[in-house]
């Protein structure tokens, strides 16, 4: 963590709160960006801001708390810029350089912008060059804590601000495609090998996000304000000018919750979210049944070539059963119907394994290494469409694992082998 370098771009009361603490918690080097200043309606939600520090710059101010907090230069170097992001390499010069006497890249960059044309051309730009991002979606208008997740881009479906940058986000593809007149080696409209499939994969954009709809509406422009002119009130030309009410808890919480993950990234003890959508119990017990009956189609087509010698009867669980000569498994699933939802939510997060979907299409849980048994560490979560792929590739490679991608395949592995670790310890 104290030889790490982290981008914080925009400074209210999320980014506020995460510079706040990664300071406090030893982040060796920071950058603050954010070209606002502290107004008198911001002082109910930001981390440090007094009221004396009304008017000024919102990077100037955390920096000057922050060094407060730690007065050895050495130890938390602090880089406040004033100024705004907007993605235009003239316009923004170096602000997205990392220090280079430091470090040649930025090991972490947290969004907490508010303004979606800013935070989708931050999350682009990162995405092309394989910078990961920690992206806070909206806390205004919203108040209750439980309903706060981690997530990708795509599961963030009930934030507003999400949503639009998502669009954000296609149209600059789009865009970069009819501009360039390149491919990149992809077919027109693939997102899946691109940069654009940050949206759907967390490990190169995480979203923080409410899943409480808005309880609060923009606040009304006042009569005050329509006399003297509403560009008057603008903090930038074509900024919003109406704002939308904030209690102060919800950009604290959010902005907590992107420095717990960062920090835990930074530590090397990275955790998984858990998703935020439950199955119902009648879908849970459905999901079990399918598996059972699998694993029982898979015996009754494979019984009959087992022989004598690959008859195993040891008392041990992870043993009990029978092997075909070919190394296949046969025998109990190892895991009831209460099982179930750890391994869809915590594991796979509700998200098929192979193609990313999410819950509301036909969902399966699949033996990944048919030589061993249908156990917690060995079952995968699975889209139809992505079943009956890996079950021909059974029959066509051999083994259903060869068709998938490497690197999804990789990751795949590496979940299961986590889930392994985790029974061991418990």
């Amino acid at each position: 963590i104290e030889s790490s370098h982290v981008l914080v771009v925009g400074l209210g009361g999320v980014g506020s709160h995460t510079a706040h603490m990664l300071a406090r918690s030893g982040v060796g080097y920071i950058r603050m960006v954010d070209f606002d200043q502290v107004t008198l309606s911001s002082l109910n939600r930001h981390a440090v801001a007094t009221l004396k520090d009304v008017g000024l710059p919102k990077a100037i101010v955390l920096a000057h708390h922050l060094r407060e907090i730690c007065p050895d230069e050495k130890k938390l170097v602090l880089d406040p810029v004033v100024k705004m992001y907007t993605g235009d390499k003239e316009r923004d010069v170096s602000m997205m350089d990392p220090p280079s006497e430091r470090c040649q890249r930025w090991d972490l960059v947290i969004d907490a912008i508010d303004d979606v044309p800013t935070k989708a051309n931050l999350i682009a730009y990162c995405a092309k060059r394989g910078i990961r991002v920690i992206s806070c979606m909206g806390a205004g208008g919203k108040a209750d804590p439980t309903r706060v997740h981690i997530s990708d881009l795509r599961s963030a479906s009930k934030d507003p601000l999400a949503t639009s940058v998502r669009q954000k986000l296609r149209y600059l593809w789009k865009k970069e495609q009819k501009d360039t007149g390149e491919q990149n080696g992809k077919k027109s409209g693939d997102e899946s090998d691109y940069w654009l499939s940050c949206i759907d994969d967390d490990s190169k954009v995480a979203i923080v996000y409410s899943s409480e709809k808005v309880v609060a509406k923009l606040a009304q422009i006042t009569d005050e304000q329509k006399e003297e002119g509403l560009h008057n009130f603008g903090a930038m030309d074509n900024m919003r000018v109406r704002v939308l009410p904030v209690v102060g808890t919800m950009p604290a919480i959010m902005g907590q919750t992107l420095a717990a993950m960062a920090l835990c990234e930074l530590g090397g003890k990275p955790f998984r979210p858990v998703g935020a959508e439950r199955v119902g119990r009648n879908v849970r017990h459905k999901l079990y049944q399918h598996l059972c009956n699998r694993e029982k189609k898979i015996e009754q087509k494979l019984k009959s070539t087992v022989t004598d010698q690959n008859r195993n009867t040891s008392n041990d669980p992870e043993f009990r059963g029978q092997y075909t000569p070919d190394g296949t498994y046969i025998g109990p699933v190892q895991i009831d119907a209460d099982d179930v939802e750890y391994i869809m939510a915590e594991l796979w997060r509700n998200k098929c394994a192979v193609t990313g979907v999410g819950l509301g299409t036909v969902m399966s849980l699949v033996r990944w290494d048919r030589t061993r048994p249908a156990a917690p560490d060995n079952l995968v979560l699975m889209c139809s469409k992505a079943v009956v792929k890996f079950d021909q590739d059974w029959e066509e490679l051999g083994d259903g694992r060869n068709g998938v991608e490497e690197e999804r395949r990789r990751k795949i592995e590496g979940r299961l082998k986590m889930c392994a670790l985790e029974a061991e310890i418990f």
